[in-house]
């Protein structure tokens, strides 16, 4: 305790007070010191003459001593006249009362061995709180000031402790027989033994979190202390509790998808997906494909769209529902597939093994890929054309490509369909065949590649469909059904075929369409075989196995309408006779370089001679007459035909002749009708006499050859005599030469 004390002089010279030494024995009772205390002030003071000064005295109270008041006194007098008595005006005595209380520092220490916790929602927090009594002993009272409230009456404890903290302060180890209470706000003893100076209690501090707890701090807890009746002696501690961040998703597919199904290669399955937070905070979730494993665990991949970009923040207690689209492979062999999809949180948090995984929940999908049957017809714009002009009794080549787009083998049938027309619109044949298309035909050919850039096409074996076996590699003709079959095609196998269609001669010169369709051995859609055959051709019943190709027949069609008889039906030999000809074109198309001949035999108008030309032309030697036109255009729709009118000029001969009007005598104009292309003048061209003419052409013909034996009679002897000559010098000059020989040898003997 600290006092200031004003010391003044009111004297009139200079002078000293002095007081008692509070050091010595007798000092000490002067003071009225209790034991222990001690007192610091200055025993002597020199004043001048009303002069004043103020000095603090301070009082030492030991630690042991009880509270209470207490007086002491400060006696001082002057030092001129040390007359100690209080009637003295030299002697003065101030009383000075120090009021005792208990120490409030220190006298109480809470001290909490760890004052944070984390815990689960759910679960408790233990805080070992050590309470330690100084100075002396005592009894002390606790209490939790802002402490969640206390469960009502009548309710349950699993369902208070939802939403409630909950805390339990355990006096077990602080109490003993003598308190009278064992709880918080009842007085618990502390007394500390005689030779100590402190005693220390535990105290048990049970902090419990709902079991809804959201992630987070929860209340802080104070545990406070305080000596009973004397509440500001006291002390606290805090204690604070932290719910861990529990990641926890739920991920479920809708139930009436399931998590096994049968799908077929290629298609689309949606597959509603709903991820819950079952954690106690906020969780930027993420959903994502794991794997994708075959029957035998190997990795296959397949094109799963997750919409990631979509995914949203969860708060506890929400959920999200999105659509995963599952895209199977156009490209899948049958069998059992396994599909697993994995919640992720944003954190890592253990799982049940203990493991730290931000993986949160899985979602494994047993998806069963069905046999599935599906044979496909297609053409490469690149290398071919569906819609291709031709002419009747010409044949057009179609190359396709076959493919057993199934996951498992098949054995195709090619087939042909044909169309009628109402209207716009076509009537497709269901059942396969050339049906009204009289004279046409379909073959089929396969495609090999012998090198990088040679392909040939290589026809199809004829064969029965009783025979026990066929071959691997080519495609086969079964004469007995007219049926074409390519060799068995593996699992997306494509084989290169070519459609030989063959237009009949006598084919309508119009626009026809004529469907190919390859089936399966399975059967079409209604037998549970080629997922989308069917019989029907029309709109949505159009298949990948069928294809339409268009034949456009244009042709001209020449036609000799009329033979024009001259005024004149005879002339004379070497003279010439005109023959008239309309000329029509009844075709679609122009005609061009037209040969138009006249040709000359014996028999007039005769019916079995017109059918021999019809088949195989006149010869050569009987063609008197030929012209070439140059174009016959083709009849507009206002007309039935172009038509022109020509003469060609009939060279006279000897005698009576029939004469045969022959259109493209060498077929070189392809027609829609080659019937119409001979025909005969109706009446004989002749000399203007016959007989006689006959004769002297028959005569000119004897009288040359015998001029001709006589000149080579003639000229024969002319030969030989020349030679005859000639051989007589070469004799004459070979004996002279003789002759000559034998006088030189003789010269020489």
């Amino acid at each position: 305790a600290i006092f200031s004390i004003t010391i003044t002089n009111t004297g009139n010279v200079h002078d000293a007070f002095v007081f008692w030494d509070p050091s010595t024995l007798e000092g000490q009772t002067e003071w009225v010191l209790p034991f222990g205390w001690q007192v610091n002030f200055p025993i002597r003071v020199e004043l001048d003459p009303g002069q004043s000064v103020t000095k603090n005295l301070e009082v030492f109270v030991p630690t042991s001593e009880d509270p209470g008041l207490f007086v002491i006194y400060l006696k001082g007098w002057s030092e001129g006249e040390p007359i100690k008595d209080a009637a003295s005006p030299t002697f003065d005595v101030l009383e000075l009362q120090v009021f005792v209380s208990i120490r409030s520092t220190g006298n109480i220490v809470l001290v909490a061995e760890d004052k944070t916790s984390q815990v689960l929602p759910g679960d408790c927090a233990n805080y070992l709180v050590n309470v330690t009594k100084n100075f002396d002993s005592g009894d002390l009272v606790f209490a939790t000031p802002g402490a969640p409230e206390a469960m009502p009456d009548g309710m349950s404890v699993t369902d208070w402790r939802k939403e409630n903290w909950v805390v339990n302060v355990d006096f077990q180890n602080a109490t003993g027989p003598a308190d009278a209470g064992a709880g918080l706000g009842d007085p618990i003893a502390w007394t500390i033994p005689g030779t100590a100076d402190k005693l220390t209690k535990r105290v048990n501090v049970h902090v419990c979190a709902p079991t809804n707890a959201t992630a987070g701090l929860g209340p802080a807890i104070t545990l406070k202390g305080y000596l009973d009746g004397y509440p500001r002696i006291s002390d606290s501690v805090i204690l604070s509790t932290k719910v861990v961040h529990v990641f926890d998703l739920d991920a479920s597919i809708d139930p009436e998808i399931g998590t096994e199904m049968n799908v077929n290669p290629g298609e689309s399955i949606e597959l509603p997906i709903t991820v819950i937070n079952d954690g106690n905070g906020p969780d930027r979730f993420d959903f994502r494909l794991a794997r994708v494993t075959d029957a035998f665990g190997v990795d296959v991949i397949w094109d799963i769209d997750i919409p990631r970009d979509s995914l949203q923040e969860l708060s506890p207690d929400t959920f999200q529902a999105f659509t995963v689209l599952m895209n199977v492979p156009d490209r899948v062999p049958a069998g059992d597939y396994t599909v697993v999809l994995q919640a992720y949180s944003e954190e890592l948090y253990p799982d049940d093994s203990g493991r730290l995984t931000r993986v949160r929940d899985v979602i494994t999908l047993t998806v069963t890929v069905d046999e599935f049957h599906d044979m496909q017809i297609s053409m490469d714009p690149t290398v071919d054309n569906a819609v291709k002009t031709s002419a009747p009794g010409r044949i057009v080549r179609f190359m396709f490509n076959v493919t057993n787009n199934g996951n498992v083998a098949d054995v195709p049938t090619l087939n042909n369909h044909t169309a009628q027309r109402d209207g716009d619109a076509l009537l497709w044949n269901e059942l396969p065949g050339m049906n009204m298309l009289d004279g046409w035909s379909v073959e089929w050919f396969m495609l090999k590649q012998l090198s990088s850039d040679v392909v040939v096409e290589e026809p199809c074996l004829e064969d029965v469909s009783t025979a026990s076996s066929y071959p691997e590699d080519r495609c086969v003709y079964l004469a007995d059904i007219g049926e074409y079959r390519l060799p068995e095609m593996d699992p997306y196998q494509t084989h290169g075929v070519v459609a030989a269609v063959s237009i009949g001669t006598n084919a309508k010169l119009d626009t026809r369409n004529l469907g190919l369709k390859v089936v399966s051995m399975y059967g079409d859609m209604e037998n549970d075989g080629d997922h989308d055959d069917s019989p029907a051709w029309d709109g949505e019943n159009f298949d990948s196995n069928e294809f339409i190709v268009t034949l456009r027949l244009r042709a001209p069609n020449l036609e000799i309408k009329e033979i024009i008889l001259p005024p004149s039906l005879s002339g004379d030999v070497d003279s010439t006779i005109p023959v008239g000809i309309i000329l029509q074109n009844t075709g679609n198309v122009h005609a061009t370089d037209i040969e138009i001949v006249l040709c000359e035999y014996d028999e007039v108008n005769d019916a079995d001679l017109m059918k021999e030309l019809r088949q195989n032309g006149c010869e050569e030697d009987r063609v008197v007459m030929r012209q070439v036109v140059g174009a016959l255009l083709a009849p507009d729709d206002t007309e039935d035909a172009k038509e022109i009118e020509l003469y060609l000029l009939y060279p006279v001969t000897a005698g009576s002749k029939g004469v045969y009007v022959v259109v493209d005598p060498m077929n070189e104009i392809v027609e829609s009708d080659e019937r119409d292309n001979v025909r005969a003048v109706p009446d004989a061209l002749e000399s203007e006499s016959p007989l006689f003419d006959m004769a002297k052409e028959v005569v000119g013909k004897t009288a040359l050859p015998f001029a001709v034996i006589l000149l080579t009679i003639a000229l024969l002897g002319v030969v030989y005599l020349v030679g005859k000559g000639r051989r007589d010098e070469v004799n004459k000059r070979l004996a002279e030469q003789s002759s000559l020989v034998s006088v030189l040898a003789e010269e020489g003997n």
